[in-house]
């Protein structure tokens, strides 16, 4: 993690990171891609990708990498019009998808049929619905999904909302002391 980190709150997040790290060993003998929307920097997929073997399946990462006034999520000091090539170039293996822009709308670029392993951060309750419609159904049996802000008080709206929306699905999601949602997928 001190690899793939640069300032003391990302480092501070070692908690949260040993979550995704502990989810993507429980489904690495999953079939199945690795999705993260929102990877910002890219430092907890970079940390993933270093302990996880990646080259057997694809990791697709999403981020807006320039912050949109108009989105309402907060601004991060990394935000840039440079940052997509940054997190490129973090990433060189030929079977990491990063692409740029608004999600879910740029799921329709690339995204994968089946998935080991989701990881939520998008800081938006609607996108984060958004995304759960398009790819909810493409997790496999097994395999779990991360929803990064679920438990903090500014996020209530992506509480209210995550958790309608896996009630009518008839899953429950474990609010964790880290602010993390865990979701297993069954049958």
């Amino acid at each position: 993690m001190n690899r793939n980190t640069r300032s003391g709150p990302e480092r501070g997040g070692v908690w949260r990171v040993s979550t995704l790290l502990w989810a993507a060993r429980h489904v690495a003998h999953l079939e199945g891609d690795f999705v993260e929307c929102a990877c910002y920097r890219g430092s907890s997929a970079r940390t993933v990708a270093d302990l996880i073997d990646i080259s057997k399946r694809r990791h697709y990462l999403y981020d807006l990498f320039d912050h949109d006034p108009a989105m309402p999520h907060h601004q991060m000091a990394e935000h840039s019009s440079t940052l997509y090539d940054e997190v490129r170039a973090r990433f060189p293996e030929p079977n990491v998808i990063i692409t740029q822009g608004k999600v879910p709308e740029s799921l329709v670029i690339a995204a994968p049929d089946r998935i080991a392993f989701m990881h939520l951060d998008l800081n938006n309750a609607e996108a984060e619905i958004g995304v759960l419609e398009v790819l909810w159904d493409r997790i496999v049996p097994g395999g779990i999904l991360i929803l990064d802000d679920f438990g903090w008080l500014p996020y209530y709206r992506q509480f209210n909302a995550e958790t309608d929306w896996f009630t009518a699905r008839g899953h429950v999601i474990l609010e964790m002391p880290t602010g993390q949602g865990l979701v297993i997928k069954h049958a």
